[in-house]
């Protein structure tokens, strides 16, 4: 197996097109060239040839039969190979969509010059990756392309790896949670026996205002859930006679003997048991 893609300056698509591929191929050879003559040996090719054709297994993507996407981003190489390889490597069509949502649109639109985002009246540009991938192409005369080129495509293999790894425990985690709040009987409350990232799934239950799980200390954590697609805010904040709180202090005003803390922002509080943490709960629903 030989895949090939252009020699000299890389970018983050031919990067991740061929960190992409070796992971569906990890005995292929690969290639960095423009010669005619070299391509036609290559079993697969991309962003590189003039030519996209899924039967031929060539994807390049500096032609008008490359297509964009229904929001209008212009495929890169990268995104072509997702459509056909993505799923293989994700094994599981909900990663294949997180991955391309998140990872892959945004390295189209930049290879291809279509701007994500304005500056803000900070007037500084994310330093995004595409720009950390390109860095890793020569610096002075004791660096070469095709060496750099295999730096940066293990790099972006790692990325690759981790988000495929993220995803498929979101996916898990999720599932866990939803099958604990089908099991509570209070669907303001849901109890997680251990801590799993959950802000987004709780958001999405117009009921849920608090979630109780183990803390990485050993405490059991209260935690007020936020309206859907907010970064802030409380559906029902803890009681404001709590915030800042802390340990006899804390109990004192509630009568859970084992309080632990409440933030001063209302948002999070503790109990030593799980008891207590449902006792807080509790108090705070009545407040």
């Amino acid at each position: 197996m030989i895949i090939a893609t252009h020699n000299g300056k890389f970018h983050a698509d031919d990067v991740f097109g061929v960190a992409l591929l070796k992971q569906l191929y990890p005995d292929a050879q690969v290639v960095r060239s423009r010669d005619p003559k070299v391509l036609d040996q290559a079993d697969i090719v991309l962003d590189v040839g003039g030519v996209y054709d899924v039967e031929a297994r060539r994807f390049d993507h500096h032609q008008v039969s490359s297509g964009a996407r229904d929001s209008g981003i212009l495929y890169s190489a990268f995104g072509l190979l997702w459509q056909h390889y993505g799923k293989e490597f994700c094994g599981n069509d909900d990663v294949w969509l997180k991955i391309d949502s998140r990872l892959v649109t945004a390295i189209d639109a930049v290879d291809n010059g279509q701007d994500l985002y304005e500056v803000s009246d900070f007037g500084t540009r994310p330093f995004d990756l595409s720009e950390y991938l390109g860095l890793f192409n020569p610096i002075g005369a004791d660096e070469d392309f095709d060496s750099q080129f295999m730096v940066a495509v293990s790099l972006a293999t790692s990325v690759l790896l981790r988000l495929r790894a993220k995803y498929l425990d979101v996916i898990a985690s999720e599932e866990y949670f939803l099958a604990q709040y089908a099991a509570s009987e209070d669907k303001r409350i849901v109890v997680l026996d251990r801590y799993i990232p959950h802000g987004s799934i709780a958001s999405k239950q117009p009921e849920l205002l608090y979630t109780i799980y183990p803390g990485a200390t050993g405490n059991w954590t209260v935690q007020t859930v936020r309206p859907e697609k907010s970064q802030f805010g409380n559906r029902k904040d803890l009681p404001d006679a709590w915030r800042g709180l802390q340990g006899k202090d804390l109990a004192e005003v509630t009568g859970v003997a084992d309080s632990v803390f409440c933030h001063k922002a209302a948002f999070i509080c503790a109990a030593e048991s799980k008891e207590g943490a449902l006792a807080l709960a509790d108090l705070a629903l009545k407040n």
